[in-house]
């Protein structure tokens, strides 16, 4: 995986920005870095990984489930707040949550689709993350292209809906 990671970011740098998920572990971070990952995820809060990559300014987007562990996030370093899953609470839940918690930057995963991604950015979303509903299985197999650019046109509509974000 870290070969592909550092072809792709030398393919790629400066176009796009590469980063590698599912984190566990300082050593896991630094392998992804020097492979060239610019930003690590974290399927969970993991206080030495943000701290790890907040003094090497590299960006932690820790999964969250609970207002504490966002808030606890943010505090170690993570300038971006992945709330996992997304679906538990919804875009009602990010409102609350937002609101209450300003200084956060929710990132919704797992429950975000083609149609409820600008619901969750109208209600407080700094960004959304969806996978699945974007690349559907299917379409992947039967390499229907087109059907994965119709998925990626219809979210970017809900998304240009909402306008750009604005940092608090």
């Amino acid at each position: 995986c870290l070969d592909h990671l550092s072809s792709f970011r030398e393919k790629y740098d400066g176009d796009v920005m590469v980063g590698c998920g599912t984190i566990m572990n300082t050593e896991d971070a630094e392998r992804a870095v020097d492979a060239g990952a610019e930003f690590i995820i974290t399927p969970v809060m993991l206080p030495d990984v943000i701290q790890w990559c907040a003094a090497r300014n590299i960006v932690s987007v820790p999964g969250c489930q609970t207002p504490t562990e966002l808030i606890n996030a943010y505090r170690n370093g993570a300038p971006l707040q992945k709330l996992f899953p997304g679906v538990t609470g919804g875009p009602m839940w990010v409102k609350a949550v937002s609101a209450a918690l300003p200084m956060l930057s929710i990132n919704p995963t797992s429950g975000v689709d083609l149609d409820n991604a600008g619901d969750y950015l109208r209600n407080g979303a700094a960004s959304v993350g969806l996978v699945a509903p974007l690349f559907d299985p299917v379409a992947i197999q039967n390499e229907d292209w087109d059907q994965i650019a119709k998925n990626a046109e219809k979210v970017m509509a809900n998304v240009r809906e909402v306008g750009p974000y604005v940092r608090k």
